[in-house]
């Protein structure tokens, strides 16, 4: 009966724009939701105002830049992402024939 030949699979590492736009994904999915907490706890004191203008003017600025980073969040993540999976390294085979006996 023949052995089958060894195989090896290994992916080369991936360049610098693979590597920066890792970053970026990551940057993508961590900043907004980090920043929206920022944010509610920022415009507190402000909502909580006893001028009724600063506390509309508050929630209308809260509420636009929620809104932008939920958005940011929501359609930059995937996207990142398929880029990041785009950008990987190549697949490398390397066979070893069967030691013959």
């Amino acid at each position: 009966m023949a052995t089958p030949p060894l195989r090896f699979v290994a992916r080369a590492p991936r360049s610098r724009f693979g590597r920066v736009l890792k970053w970026m994904f990551w940057s993508v999915a961590l900043m907004p939701p980090l920043l929206m907490l920022a944010t509610c706890g920022g415009l507190a004191s402000f909502v909580l105002s006893d001028d009724e203008e600063v506390a509309a003017g508050a929630l209308m600025f809260g509420t636009g830049l929620l809104g932008m980073l939920w958005t940011v969040w929501l359609l930059g993540t995937p996207l990142m992402g398929i880029f990041v999976l785009l950008t990987r390294g190549k697949q490398i085979v390397i066979e070893q024939p069967p030691p013959s006996a």
